[in-house]
C-alpha cells in the first residue's frame, strides 16, 4: 500500500520534488515575461526577485532562474568563498546564487574560474574570466584618495586587469573603463577610505 504523499490525487503522479516546482515556476514566469515585452517584463522581472550581481558566466536572469537548480555546486567550488545563496525572502530566486562585493568577499577573478564548469546545467556559461561581466566598478572622486590629491594605487594593484579596467591618468587618479571592468570588486576590497571610494552595481538585466 502506497504511503501518504506517494502520489498526488489528482492524477496519481508522483509529487514534484522542489527542484521541479522552482523549474516550472520559473517555466511559466519565462512563458508571461516573452508575452508581456516591454516595461511589463520589466516589472514583473523585479518581482522574481532582488536585483543582485550573479558569478561569472552567469545567463540572462530569466534564463538563469529557469536553468538554475540551486545545487550549489558553484557555491562549493569558489575558493574565495565569494559566492553566496539567496535566502527564502527572495521569493522565486530563493537559494540561487550571487555575489555582493560590497557587503562581503569579491570574486578573485581565478583564470580557471572553477565555478563555472561546476555549473551542472548551464547556468553559468563557461567562458574565459575576462569575457564575463558581473558588473561594473563605480569610483566616487568625491572621497578618493588619488582625486583629492594623495599617492594612491591600491585599486589599480588590486585590480586583474590594471592599465586596462582601471587606468591612470598623468596625475595618477584612477579612471573605470567599462569596457574592460568585470566586476569582480577587487578594487572595493582593496579601497582604503571610509566609507569606501568604489562600489560595484550589478550588470543590467535584459528585459
Amino acid at each position: 500500500m502506497d504511503e501518504p504523499g506517494d502520489h498526488d490525487p489528482r492524477n496519481g503522479l508522483p509529487p514534484m520534488t522542489r527542484k521541479e516546482v522552482f523549474q516550472l515556476g520559473a517555466q511559466r514566469v519565462s512563458d508571461a515575461l516573452r508575452l508581456a515585452g516591454g516595461l511589463a517584463a520589466e516589472r514583473v522581472l523585479d518581482r522574481l526577485g532582488p536585483h543582485v550581481q550573479r558569478p561569472p558566466g552567469a545567463l540572462e536572469e530569466i534564463d538563469f532562474l529557469l536553468a538554475c537548480t540551486r545545487c550549489g555546486q558553484c557555491v562549493e567550488a569558489c575558493p574565495a568563498a565569494a559566492i553566496l545563496n539567496l535566502g527564502p525572502e527572495a521569493g522565486l530566486a530563493a537559494g540561487t546564487p550571487f555575489l555582493d562585493p560590497n557587503r562581503y568577499r569579491p570574486c578573485v577573478a581565478c583564470e580557471d574560474a572553477p565555478c563555472m564548469p561546476a555549473c551542472p546545467t548551464g547556468a553559468l556559461e563557461v567562458m574565459s574570466i575576462a569575457d564575463t561581466v558581473m558588473g561594473l566598478a563605480v569610483l566616487d572622486t568625491e572621497t578618493c584618495y588619488a582625486w583629492q590629491g594623495s599617492i594612491c594605487r591600491l585599486c589599480s594593484r588590486a585590480c586583474p586587469y590594471p592599465d586596462e579596467a582601471i587606468v591612470l591618468d598623468e596625475e595618477g587618479r584612477p579612471w573605470i573603463d567599462p569596457r574592460s571592468c568585470i566586476g569582480c570588486g577587487r578594487c572595493v576590497a582593496a579601497c582604503p577610505t571610509t566609507p569606501v571610494s568604489l562600489h560595484v552595481e550589478p550588470a543590467p538585466r535584459a528585459s
